[in-house]
C-alpha cells in the first residue's frame, strides 16, 4: 500500500515538508494527496507549482487520506492530531506533540488504541552525527561525567512559544542517548520578550542518573548559528557539530578522531521513515512516547522558570 499523505501547514518550515514530500511523492514511497492552509494566496501558488489538491481545511481530506503531516502552530497540534487519529488516520506532527504533558500522553494514548503511526518530527533522531555519538558513549569509559550543547540563533521563538518549547532539540538528543529521565530540573530565563512575554534565552541545567550533569543554552542570539554538543568523560573530550554533523574527539588536548559521514537530509529521512512505518506497521525512531517523554521535559523546565526552584518531580 502506498500512503496517501495530505500536508497541514504551508509555512515556512512547512515548505520545506512541501519539497520533501513532493520528492517521495516522485520516488513513488507516497502519494502526495494535498496541502491544507489557511492563507488562500500561498495554498493557491504551492497547490500550481507542486500540482496537488488544496483546502482551506483538512475534513476535505479525511474520507481519501490515510495519513497526515501537521505542519501547523503548536498551539493546535493538540486538537488537530487528536481529531486525526479519532478519525484513524497516522500522523505526522512537528515537534512539540503537545504543550502539556497530559496531552502529549493521551495522544500516544489514543494511537495506541486506533492502532496508528504517531510520529513526532524530533529531527535530530535521522541526523548521522548523534547515530555516531550514540555509539561511541556506548563504549566502554566513553559514558560522560558532564555535557553542555547550546541552540542559538538569530531568529526568534515563534510568538505562541518560548525558547524552551521552541528550540526543544536537545531535551530530545539528550533522551536518545542517554534514555534517563532527569532527577532534577533548573531553568533561567536570561532575556525575555515583552509582547507577548516569553523567555527568548535561556540556560538549563539537568542532572541525570549515574552523577551525569548537563548545561542547555537554548534561544535568540544576535549573531550567528550554534548547535553543538560537548561530551566530557575522564578519556575524552567530544565536540559534535550538529548542523555539519561531524565529530572530534580529544584525549588530553590531541585530536584522536574525526567524524564526518556521509548524511542524507533528515527531515527526508524522517518522512520516510514514516511512510515506510505505515506500511510495516512498525514504530518509528520518534514515536509518540518519545515526544511525550520531551514534551514533559519541556513542561517542568517551563515550570523551574516561572517558579525560579530546582524540580524534582520528572520521574512521577
Amino acid at each position: 500500500m502506498i500512503p496517501k499523505v495530505v500536508l497541514i501547514g504551508i509555512g515556512n518550515f512547512g515548505r520545506n515538508h512541501l519539497r520533501v514530500l513532493d520528492i517521495l511523492d516522485k520516488e513513488g514511497k507516497i502519494k502526495f494527496e494535498g496541502i491544507v492552509d489557511i492563507d488562500k494566496k500561498r495554498l493557491e501558488s504551492s497547490g500550481k507549482e507542486f500540482n496537488v489538491k488544496t483546502s482551506n481545511h483538512y475534513k476535505s481530506f479525511l474520507k481519501t487520506a490515510d495519513a497526515f503531516d501537521v505542519v501547523s502552530p503548536a498551539s493546535t497540534h493538540y486538537k488537530i492530531v487528536k481529531d486525526l487519529l479519532m478519525q484513524n488516520k497516522h500522523v505526522f506532527v512537528e515537534k512539540p506533540l503537545a504543550l502539556k504533558y497530559i496531552q502529549a500522553n493521551n495522544l500516544v494514548k489514543l494511537a495506541n488504541k486506533k492502532k496508528k503511526i504517531l510520529q513526532v518530527g524530533h529531527i535530530f533522531r535521522y541526523n548521522e552525527s548523534i547515530s555516531i555519538l550514540k555509539k561511541i558513549v556506548q563504549q566502554k569509559n566513553n559514558y560522560p561525567y558532564y555535557v553542555t550543547g547550546s541552540f542559538l540563533q538569530t531568529t526568534k521563538p515563534k510568538s505562541d512559544l518560548g525558547a524552551i518549547f521552541n528550540y526543544l532539540h536537545h531535551f530530545d538528543i539528550i533522551d536518545n542517548l542517554f534514555y534517563s529521565k532527569p532527577k532534577k530540573i533548573f531553568a533561567n530565563a536570561n532575556l525575555i520578550a515583552i509582547k507577548p512575554t516569553r523567555e527568548t534565552n535561556v540556560t538549563i541545567f539537568l542532572e541525570l542518573p549515574k552523577k551525569l550533569f548537563v548545561t542547555l543554552n537554548l534561544g535568540w542570539i544576535s549573531s550567528g548559528k550554534y548547535r553543538t554538543l560537548e561530551l566530557f568523560s575522564k578519556k575524552n573530550h567530544i565536540i559534535c557539530d550538529l548542523y555539519k554533523q561531524e565529530i572530534d574527539v580529544y584525549q588530553h588536548g590531541k585530536l584522536k578522531k574525526h567524524y564526518s559521514p556521509k548524511h542524507e537530509e533528515p527531515l527526508l529521512l524522517e518522512l520516510l521513515d514514516f511512510s515506510t512505518c505505515i506500511k510495516t506497521k512498525k514504530s518509528p525512531r520518534a514515536n509518540g512516547s518519545v515526544g511525550s517523554r520531551v514534551v514533559k521535559i519541556a513542561e517542568e523546565a517551563t515550570k523551574s522558570l516561572r517558579s525560579g526552584k530546582v524540580l524534582t518531580s520528572l520521574n512521577e
